[in-house]
Formats: C-alpha cells, structure tokens, sequence
C-alpha cells in the first residue's frame, strides 16, 4: 500500500509517462490511473493540490488555464531529438556490447512519455555486430578514475590479440603507471599515463587493460604540465605526425569527394574549366592515402618532398602489378 505521502510521487510518473504536448490528460484520466496503476484512490482537488504542489518545486507542468484540456508535463531531463541522437550513438558505438547497448537505450526512451518512446523505437536499433571484447571497459573507467581523482598510482596488466584474436595476458606480467586521465578519441576509451621509472607520457586502450588495483603511491609529477587534449589530438588522431600544408591539383569531379574528406582544412586555390587547384592542412599518411587512391586524377603541386614520395609509391605500385 502506498502512503499518502508517496501519492505526490504516483501523480509525477503519470504525467511523465502518459503525457506529452499530443497526449494531454484530464483531473479524471489521471485519477483512473492512479487507480489502475498504483491502487490509489484521489479525489479531484487532491489531484490538484499534488500538480501545484510539482510546479512549486520546480517542475513545468501545463493545466486547463493554458489550454483548456487538462494536464501534461513540459519539463523533460531530454528532448525526443537529443533522445534519438543518443540513442543512435550508442547503437553505434563499437565499444558497447549489444545487451548493453539495449539497456542504455531504453533507459534513454523511458526518459519520455510512452507515446514518445514508441515513435524512437521504430528508428532506433542496435546492430548486429560483435561489440567490445573486454566485458570490464565500464568498472575499468571507473576504478581509473577513482585512481586519477585520488593522484594514486595503480597496477595492472596488458592485453594483447592472439592470432584468434582473442586478447590474451601480455608477456612480462603487471606493470605500475601513474594515471593523469582517461580519454575518448577515435571511437576508443583510452588512459593518459606514464609507466614508472620512464619518463614520457603515453597512453593505453582501457579495453586492453585488466586486473587493474590502486596503490598507495602518489602519482609522477609531469614537468610541464599536461594537457589531455593536445596529447590525444597528436598522439591519438595524428598518429604522432605533424600537419603538413599541401598544393594539389585535380579533376572537378572529385570536389564532393574532397570536401567530405576534408572538409574546413580544405582551401580552393584557383579553378579551371576541368579542374581545381586547393589547399589542404592534414597529416602525411591521410594526404598519402588520398593520392594514391586518386592518382589518376590528382596532383602533388607542394611540398616537393611530398610529391617526390608519391611519385616513387606510384613508380613501385605499377612496378608491382605490370
């Protein structure tokens, strides 16, 4: 039986999953559900006194003297659209598995009203795929940053792919790290840390870590300071390479196709009847791979150094296949 006190509580979770701006409900619906739902019985006035009662705590709830119709919540933690959007990146993710890709979404669905929620689960889905191997990714996050937010040190050990590629325990046992933070970059969780008794920073898929334990040892001091951003955008993104400024000449017809690529690093120079000349800030190993997948229609105007190793994978490409 629920108590008078609690009864607050049922009029709340009424609105919030049988109401909406399409969906508006009357003193006498709410009361049937109160019944239906929750066992209790509440007068109309009652009703009333409960609804003023969320309002005067904050909560926005419209009533008959803004539409003349009943009731609906307007405040939401989440709109349906930024449901969908991360609804959608967690269907997407790689490194959720597909049972706790299913979780966290209809936890994010059950955010709105029921109506709401059966128009996001005709869009929304997960793909069948296989997901993270590693099953401890979250209470790995987790025990990190407790580690971070405490300045401890921790132990823990490697994992690597075997040639099933199945990650195993690396060679040469557990290892002591001081952990400065975790980071998300190209679709992965990664640790920023420094092994000890090393002196560079580098930085760990946390999936690939296991059996890891806090220390009760002060982490390395970095001089210098460290600026978790910067790193993973050289050493994460850029692979450890430098942007480069490169000229290239081709075809019109591959200008979407630029574009897409890449994007704002992309200035167009001069244009031909045929062709267009742009400006392009990237790094070497992305500039290599465009090129050679268009060389048939692209050209390395600069840097000269560029060009010349183009010309050469270009040389040793046809070499091998004529």
């Amino acid at each position: 039986m629920i108590s008078q006190k609690a009864t607050i509580l049922c009029v709340y979770e009424i609105l919030k999953k049988y109401s909406d701006e399409n969906h508006i409900l009357s003193a006498e619906t709410v009361k049937e559900k109160l019944k239906a739902i929750y066992d209790v019985d509440m007068e109309r006035r009652a009703i009333y006194r409960n609804i003023e009662a969320l309002r005067g705590m904050g909560i926005d709830i419209e009533g008959y003297q803004d539409n003349r119709e009943g009731y609906y919540l307007i405040d939401r933690q989440f709109e349906p659209s930024e449901i969908r959007l991360l609804c959608d990146a967690v269907a997407a993710s790689d490194i959720i598995k597909e049972e706790t890709s299913k979780e966290v979404i209809a936890k994010l669905i059950n955010t709105q009203s029921v109506f709401q929620g059966r128009m996001l689960q005709k869009t929304v889905y997960v793909k069948n795929r296989e997901k993270v191997l590693n099953k401890q990714l979250f209470y790995n996050i987790d025990t990190l940053n407790i580690a971070i937010n405490q300045g401890c040190k921790i132990s823990v050990s490697l994992l690597e792919y075997n040639l099933e590629m199945e990650l195993e325990e690396a060679e040469g046992g557990a290892i002591v790290i001081s952990p400065y933070a975790t980071m998300w970059a190209s679709g992965n969780y990664y640790l920023l840390a420094k092994q000890e008794n090393t002196d560079d920073l580098t930085h760990y898929r946390i999936d690939h870590l296991k059996d890891i334990s806090i220390l009760e040892r002060g982490v390395d001091m970095v001089f210098g300071g460290i600026n978790p951003t910067q790193y993973a955008e050289r050493f994460i993104l850029q692979n450890g390479e430098y942007i480069e400024r490169y000229d290239i000449e081709c075809e019109k017809d591959l200008w979407n196709e630029l574009a897409e690529k890449f994007g704002n690093s992309l200035t167009v120079i001069r244009t031909q009847k045929d062709r267009i000349s742009v400006k392009i800030k990237c790094i070497p190993s992305v500039m290599r791979e465009w090129i050679l997948a268009h060389c048939d229609k692209c050209e390395v105007i600069g840097p000269r150094h560029f060009r010349d190793d183009i010309q050469k994978a270009v040389m040793e490409a046809y070499k091998k296949y004529w």
